[in-house]
């Protein structure tokens, strides 16, 4: 029998985040335990009118809040009026952090032992070794930190007077909440392990498909209302405790760690900070991850031969020709080998993915079938809510503590929702861009046209965001 050799390969990237279900629970979650944040326990007693406005407000956007999460992967990546090559280009790069790309040339281990620097511009200077560093180390940190900037100069530019037909107060509160949710985005896709790694889809270990696999298909499978309930109260214990378990850091614990690592940085870029500290975490967990999605989704040679999905599979074909060249002892271990995405001889080893069992079959602890186990996305689910929830008080913490750095201003309620936001590029200065010295011969459209500073009009030049 041939063995199965892990061998590192690195593929084009996957642009998705937690996908649809994901995305909108961490904004919903996120708006759910805001009134039990810390901080606006310590506020005075003359500013209860701005808390109540600021929660009132948020609540009633819950929803919406959850659509605008989803708008960089469902919107932005089918841009139309010639924008789709932006929101690809310029888009893409910002879901992942490659940590590997920085982490190797200081022979470091990890992102908090690497002290990579809280602004783009530093950390491309600092690696300037990194050919095409804007796609091959990714920006997501960085990102995060644009959509901060954003949320925070909106609510500057709320006015004092009273909300009673204030139209420009409505405007800029539907602004700020409407970068609030894209800002949700980014801070869900850092506590995803696989938008920190280089190997984005498990292809080194063989384990091609792993990325969607575990941040949609596995969490869809679970019942949302009850992933709701375990999310909101594991988010709610992270946002509000010191509590530190194996797996999640609370807020606490990051803003402690972000103080260490970094002692002298500028608050103002205290989210890329903690944006750094989620990356690192969930860099720490790709091992973890691998063991799950090994032990309980991956499938036998003996499920595989009997799954119509799988059987065409190149990799399924092979190991069943080795299969029955072997005498009947040998075949009833062979049939437990593990489908991974290739064998010895499979020289394309990017092509196909691993052979994976539905999220609802049943397994027990081992990972054997077993009609009284668990199903695979219930082995998963602990790892699930953890991270879900960090995203999620993750979130809470940048929209409270940056409301309160700008003054703790009223939020105006207005009925208008904000359906399909403009695209907002990392190049546009006007919209507190970080690349803005990209090369342009590396965004090339196919026609010859750079893809960069070709922004969508806006109603006023000094806009970020339309609707």
């Amino acid at each position: 029998m041939k063995k199965l050799l892990l061998i590192v390969a690195v593929y084009a990237q996957m642009g998705w985040g937690w996908g649809e279900v994901g995305h909108h629970l961490i904004a919903r979650t996120a708006v759910e335990i805001l009134k039990k944040h810390p901080a606006l326990q310590g506020l005075r007693p003359d500013q209860s009118e701005s808390i109540s406005s600021f929660l009132t407000v948020f609540s009633a956007k819950q929803y919406q809040q959850g659509h605008v999460a989803n708008i960089p992967d469902t919107f932005w990546r089918n841009l139309d009026e010639g924008m789709h090559e932006e929101g690809n280009l310029l888009g893409a790069p910002s879901h992942y952090l490659d940590s590997e790309e920085l982490l190797t040339p200081l022979r470091a281990t990890s992102l908090a032992e690497a002290k990579i620097p809280l602004t783009y511009s530093e950390t491309k200077t600092k690696f300037q070794k990194v050919s095409n560093f804007f796609k091959n180390v990714g920006s997501l940190p960085w990102r995060a930190q644009q959509f901060a900037d954003l949320y925070s100069s909106a609510l500057k530019k709320l006015p004092n007077n009273p909300c009673s037909k204030n139209k420009k107060g409505e405007l800029e509160t539907r602004v700020a909440l409407t970068f609030a949710g894209l800002l949700s985005h980014y801070t869900g896709d850092v506590s995803m392990p696989y938008h920190t790694t280089i190997d984005h889809d498990g292809i080194a270990v063989g384990q091609k498909g792993i990325h969607s696999y575990f941040e949609q298909d596995l969490v869809s499978e679970l019942e949302i209302s009850d992933l709701f309930q375990k999310v909101s109260r594991r988010a709610d214990t992270l946002l509000s405790s010191r509590e530190l378990r194996k797996s999640t850091p609370s807020i606490e614990n990051l803003n402690e760690q972000s103080r260490s690592i970094y002692p002298d940085a500028d608050p103002k870029l205290s989210t890329s900070a903690l944006m750094m500290m989620v990356a690192n975490d969930s860099y720490s967990l790709i091992e973890k991850l691998r063991q799950l999605d090994y032990t309980y989704s991956i499938a036998s040679l003996n499920e595989a031969l009997n799954m119509p999905e799988c059987q065409n599979l190149k990799v399924v074909r092979e190991l069943k020709n080795q299969f029955d060249t072997i005498d009947k002892n040998q075949q009833t271990i062979f049939g437990k080998v593990k489908v991974l995405s290739f064998p010895a001889s499979y020289e394309d080893k990017k092509s196909e993915r691993a052979c994976r069992r539905k999220p609802g079959t049943k397994v027990n602890e081992d990972g054997d079938l077993s009609s009284s186990g668990k199903t695979v996305a219930e082995w998963h689910e602990e790892l699930i809510i953890e991270r879900l929830a960090l995203s999620a008080a993750l979130t809470a913490e940048i929209w409270v503590r940056n409301w309160i750095t700008v003054g703790a201003p009223n939020l105006c309620s207005s009925y208008l929702y904000a359906h399909k936001p403009s695209f907002v590029s990392p190049t546009d200065p006007q919209c507190f861009g970080y690349a803005l010295n990209e090369n342009p011969k590396q965004f090339l459209k196919k026609d010859g046209k750079t893809a960069l500073n070709t922004f969508k009009k806006r109603r006023h030049t000094a806009d970020c965001v339309s609707f």
